[in-house]
Formats: structure tokens, sequence, C-alpha cells
């Protein structure tokens, strides 16, 4: 062999050996709070827009990483805290998350798991301590779109997950609206304790939930008594089984026999006075809830074309959220009559 073709296979062997390592040497790298980042930002990579449920496969990888915050440090807030939400709300679990709370209790993710599990447990003093605790972490804008989106009367309110439930339960807190509402989270309804309950109050027999979503969702809407709003913060793809029969009617969806032009109508009176031009949008997650107000808006449009406030309003709230291009096709092609 030439000296060459020897240093050649050198290197290819040098090659195929760091390609062998590097993970391994970046992951002893890692610090818990690097392991921690990459916990949920896997984890939300993971989370689909029409089950709650986490494939096995996905799960495996999710656990392979709580192991290794484990063999670091299983003393850590990082670990605990990891461990606890990976345990899907499990009441099993819950000494994590308070041993999580104990070592960072002004930590945002703690304290908005401590109120989640004090939700779960039907704690209801507990539940008005920490919910002061998470209302530091909205902003006006934020509260200002869950107290437009609260449904008036007594009623059940659907939300998807812990944010958007937060954030109608701070409206609830610090405006004093929407209190004949009561407010359920898909994502607590994989606690079997809290589906019950949800079950209880929506008049349904209870039945599985995690990975039979639509079903369950189908069933509250269809055999319950009870008014029932599904926030626009889920997935259309929950409401698949109903979607001839549900109606966008605000800043929520609407089941059955619904007039959805006097529906529109009264959503449109109630947020007509704002102007939408001078509302401050400080980050992404405001962005994202604010064109939740496009959809029905542009649906009354269709109706009356001829209400120029709205359609200013529709363009100032489309400029907001980055969607101007898009929102003045559509509007084009309503004009048209196409």
């Amino acid at each position: 062999m030439t000296k060459q073709a020897y240093m050649r296979r050198f290197f290819c062997f040098i090659i195929l050996l760091t390609g062998l390592v590097q993970p391994f040497a970046q992951t002893d790298e890692m610090s818990l709070s690097d392991l921690k980042d990459k916990y949920f930002t896997t984890r939300s990579g993971f989370l689909s827009s029409s089950t709650k449920k986490i494939k096995p496969e996905n799960q495996q990888e999710l656990d392979a990483i709580l192991l290794q915050l484990k063999e670091k440090d299983e003393t850590s807030f990082e670990y605990n805290l990891v461990a606890w939400v990976n345990s899907n709300y499990s009441k099993t679990a819950v000494d994590y998350l308070f041993k999580a709370y104990a070592l960072k209790n002004s930590d945002e993710t703690a304290v908005r798991e401590m109120l989640a599990y004090y939700i779960i447990t039907f704690n209801y003093a507990k539940q008005k301590e920490f919910l002061a605790k998470v209302q530091k972490f909205y902003t006006p804008a934020e509260i200002g779109y869950y107290t437009d989106a609260m449904p008036t009367g007594k009623s059940v309110l659907i939300t998807s997950g812990q944010e958007d439930m937060y954030g109608f339960l701070c409206a609830q807190a610090s405006q004093g609206t929407g209190t004949d509402v009561q407010i359920f989270n898909m994502d607590f309804m994989k606690n079997s304790d809290y589906r019950e309950f949800v079950s209880n109050n929506t008049g349904i027999n209870d039945q599985t939930f995690l990975g039979s979503e639509k079903e369950y969702l189908k069933a509250i809407l269809t055999n319950s008594t009870n008014k029932i709003y599904v926030s626009s913060t889920v997935p259309q793809d929950y409401m698949a089984l109903v979607a001839d029969k549900i109606f966008i009617t605000g800043l929520f969806y609407q089941y059955g026999n619904v007039d959805q032009l006097s529906a529109l109508n009264n959503f449109w009176n109630k947020i007509k006075v704002k102007d939408m031009s001078q509302i401050t949008l400080s980050k992404s997650a405001e962005s994202k809830l604010y064109g939740n107000y496009l959809p029905p808006l542009l649906t009354l449009f269709m109706f009356d074309k001829s209400d120029a406030v709205l359609k200013t309003t529709i363009k100032a709230i489309a400029a907001k959220v980055g969607k101007t291009a898009e929102v003045d096709e559509i509007i084009t092609t309503i004009e048209s009559g196409e």
C-alpha cells in the first residue's frame, strides 16, 4: 500500500470514528438546561393537530432524553420538571413536580405545571393561588383576546391546551367576564379523574379520550344538554366528525342549529369599538391568537360586503399578524362574488 493510499484510509477511519462518537460527545457536553430545552422542543415537534397521543416511538425518544437528565443529576430542577411533564399528568409523578417547584419556584413552566396539578386534583384554593402567579405571564393583548373570546351566559367552553385555558381563567379573574362559563382543557383529559369530571359536567358517559379525541368531542357536542362552545384555539381536525354542523360564531365554534349571522353580528358589535390598528403585538404567540379574529370577521364580510368599518378592521388585523396579502386576496374574491 502506498503512503498516499494509507493516508486516505487513515483519514476515512478518522471521519468514520468522528461520525460515530460525535453524537455521544455532544450529548455529554450538553448542560442540564440544554437537555431540558431539547426535551420541550422535541416534545413540541411530536405534538399533532389531530390527537393528544404521542406515538410510541416518539415517546421512547422523550424517555431517552429524560434518562440522560437523570444520569446527569436526578436531584436537579431540570430532571424533576421533565419527569413530571413526561408523565402526562399522572398523579403518581407529582413528587417530581413538587421537587422542581421547591428548587425553582419562579420558573414559568414550574408555576404553570403547579396550576395544572391543582386543576386536575380539584384543589380550588390552590388553583386561585397559582392562577394569580400565572396571570403575570400574560400580556394585556393576550388578556384582551381571551376577554373577547369568552362566551356569555351559562355554558361550557372546550379549550385545546394549558396556554389558552389559563388565558380564559385569567380573563375571568381579572376582567370579571364569563363567570358562568365552565372552562375545560383537552390536554388535561389525559388524566382519568379530570376526564371523568368533564364527562360528568357535560352530561355524557365517560369514555376513552386519548387517541379517540374526535369521538370524545363529538359525544360532548351531540349528547350534552349544556350549551357547548369550542375555542378557536382547538385545531379543526378535532371537529372533523361534526364538520357539517359546527359553525364559527366568534372566537369559538358552536354546534347545531345556530343563527350564524346573528351570532357573528353580536361578536362584531362587541369588538368594533376597538381600534385594532393601535393594538401592540409584542410576540409571536399574540400574533397567532389575533389571527383568529380573521375567520369570523371574513365570514361576516361575506354576508355584508358593504360594511366599510368591518373591512378596515379586517385589514388592520391582517397587517398586525402578517397576513395582508392573503387577506387582500380573500377580500377581492368576496367582493367579486366568485
